[in-house]
């Protein structure tokens, strides 16, 4: 379809297709050991089958409810095992590093958003649980499995918002639309400091999830996007495909055949990085 919004390829994407296939044998997860938060609903629910489907060897789920969880679990047609915890659980993340071992992808789906509020009313609690969550979680995460990673090639993705939009359009989301600008800049500086580590931040499209009705939309009156479109758009963002989007944002709405023609572009300058607009600053 055509892009409802400014968009970096000319072609948008509301539902899975063919080069995004997890059966694709390019995009091969055979022998893979994938992690994934946020793992017992919505994306990362989905994103867990994605990763099954791509033959993934072993998935580890991640979340902060066991029953959720086990509900997951059965979805899944491969190893798996589940841990109940909270993202910014720095002991239990450490512990289940050290029980999982040798990584492949690492997939940062868990997320918050404050209720829908200015800053002047927000509770200061709830609206700092969003960088908890989002941004504290992330490290946390970055650092407990980043010593474990494939000493090889290994693959961090995680989910951001829509970010670049003005702050007028979305006013009362401070919290959360900053937690998930401060998360894109964090995957620039992982895969900055880590050679060996594909790190990207990917917007997941309009998805109906608890976070995006916990946000005050209405998903009857959204141009809603399949929860399959980002789960398998990771399967390929994860692939060697994807090499030049390291360090970058990408939504998954974007056509990757499009992206991959762009690669060179990409690579050679800032594009899809965080930074201020019209900098560096043209002279007079």
């Amino acid at each position: 379809m055509n892009p409802p919004l400014p968009s970096f390829t000319s072609v948008w994407h509301n539902e899975p297709y063919k080069a995004i296939s997890p059966s694709r044998p390019e995009l091969s997860a055979a022998g893979k050991t994938v992690i994934i938060t946020g793992a017992g609903s919505g994306i990362g629910r989905a994103t867990a089958v994605a990763f099954a489907s791509a033959g993934a060897n072993k998935i580890v789920l991640i979340g902060r409810n066991e029953a959720p969880l086990v509900e997951t679990q059965k979805t899944l047609n491969c190893s798996s095992s589940i841990y109940a915890a909270d993202v910014t659980d720095e002991t239990a993340i450490t512990e289940i590093a050290a029980a999982t071992g040798t990584w492949d992808v690492l997939v940062l789906a868990a997320g918050y958003v404050a209720g829908p509020a200015s800053i002047r009313e927000s509770s200061v609690d709830d609206w700092w649980k969003s960088f908890e969550t989002n941004v504290k979680g992330t490290m946390i995460a970055s650092n407990a499995f980043l010593p474990t990673a494939n000493p090889t090639c290994a693959a961090v993705v995680a989910l951001t918002a829509a970010v670049v939009f003005p702050a007028a359009r979305l006013v009362n989301l401070s919290a959360y639309i900053s937690s998930k600008l401060t998360l894109i800049k964090l995957m620039e500086f992982l895969a900055a400091e880590n050679p060996t580590v594909f790190a990207a931040a990917l917007h997941p499209g309009m998805v109906d999830t608890n976070i995006l009705r916990s946000s005050g939309a209405d998903p009857s009156k959204l141009p809603i996007d399949s929860v399959d479109l980002p789960a398998e758009f990771m399967v390929w963002l994860t692939s060697p495909e994807a090499s030049f989007l390291n360090g970058r944002c990408a939504w998954a709405n974007w056509d990757v055949e499009e992206l991959k023609a762009k690669a060179e572009k990409i690579k050679s300058g800032l594009l899809l990085t965080s930074g201020v607009y019209g900098w560096p600053f043209p002279s007079d």
